[in-house]
Parts: structure tokens; C-alpha cells; sequence
């Protein structure tokens, strides 16, 4: 059950980047940029978490 939160953090930043347009393969929107990058973060840590948990 755990990596599914982590997995779902990782599909809402691709979420919420899809929002941002893109041109000359940048994305232009700064704010949906640092959104995703918070939210991916938060999958990040996590992951982190429940794998020292199953560890103890």
C-alpha cells in the first residue's frame, strides 16, 4: 500500500506539469513547474519513509 502513495505523489506532479505549456521544450509557466517539483518532493520523501519502515 505504501509505494501506491508514493506512486499517486508522482502521478499528480505529472498532473499538475501537464498544465504548463511548452515551447522550444521548455515549459513556460514557472508556477506549475515548482508545484510539481514540491509535490514530486513529498513522493520522494515518502518513499524514503516507508522503505526505512520496512527496514525496522
Amino acid at each position: 500500500m505504501q509505494r501506491n502513495d508514493s506512486i499517486r505523489y508522482f502521478e499528480n506532479a505529472k498532473e499538475i506539469l501537464s498544465k504548463s505549456r511548452i515551447e522550444d521544450h521548455r515549459f513556460t509557466d514557472v508556477k506549475y513547474v515548482k508545484s510539481a517539483c514540491g509535490v514530486a518532493y513529498l513522493g520522494v520523501l515518502k518513499a524514503i519513509k516507508d522503505f526505512i519502515e520496512k527496514l525496522k
